[in-house]
């Protein structure tokens, strides 16, 4: 490993900035989707300090605009640029970048605010051999993408290239992608929040956690508040 520590890089982009959950904006106008974009960034935050605390990982904002940066929400963690072209293009960016450093990366997105400290530690386990031979690790979504991706393998970019990211294929490509260059771990299913509908299974899993950080009682608070203005 090149690193002490495995690397966490949470994509992100920044309101006022960057549009912000485009489609959830469609039903809820793009006050509330901004809204609930900022609480669960929080939620996702909040579990990434907790993990890195207890798993010794090296935690990032990878921020969608460079200009965003310095902005005053993204401090807590070290931050990098993702840098311009689709995601499959920042996705080989930003996780080469912090194998140069680390090694072992893991990449989430900060609309799943229900993944926990444990989850991400579980991820963690496989890449570092503590669980079976493991290459990759790869968190899917109900709808067919994806929540979280892993490797601590060295992968050529095109690895991430040609994937109908935004597809309910994403994550099946992308499986097939990555298994050419060792064996994959998945997690949990878990739902990420695109269109209005999602939030009502979100509601669902946040409320399944046994142990919910503040910040995740406060996207649950939300979600009951929200959906019940506008039904």
């Amino acid at each position: 490993m090149r690193g002490e520590k495995a690397a966490i890089a949470v994509f992100v982009k920044t309101p006022g900035r960057s549009p912000i959950k485009t489609r959830l904006a469609k039903r809820l106008g793009r006050k509330r989707a901004e809204e609930f974009y900022c609480l669960s960034l929080r939620g996702v935050e909040a579990s990434v300090a907790a993990a890195a605390e207890r798993f010794s990982i090296s935690s990032y904002w990878a921020v969608a605009e460079r200009a965003a940066l310095v902005d005053p929400r993204w401090q807590r963690f070290a931050r990098v640029c993702q840098g311009t072209g689709g995601l499959g293009e920042r996705l080989s960016r930003v996780i080469g970048e912090l194998q140069a450093r680390h090694g072992i990366v893991l990449a989430i997105g900060g609309d799943a605010p229900q993944i926990t400290p444990d989850l991400i530690g579980q991820a963690l386990a496989y890449l570092r051999h503590e669980r079976e031979n493991v290459a990759h690790v790869l968190g899917r979504c109900h709808d067919g993408g994806f929540y979280l991706v892993g490797t601590r393998s060295s992968l050529p970019p095109d690895t991430w290239l040609n994937v109908p990211y935004s597809t309910t294929h994403a994550a099946d490509r992308l499986a097939a992608r990555l298994a050419r260059h060792g064996k994959i771990a998945e997690l949990d299913r878990l739902t990420d929040v695109d269109e209005a509908e999602d939030l009502d299974i979100l509601s669902s899993e946040l409320r399944a956690l046994v142990d919910p950080l503040p910040k995740q009682q406060a996207v649950l608070n939300w979600i009951n508040g929200t959906l019940g203005a506008i039904e």
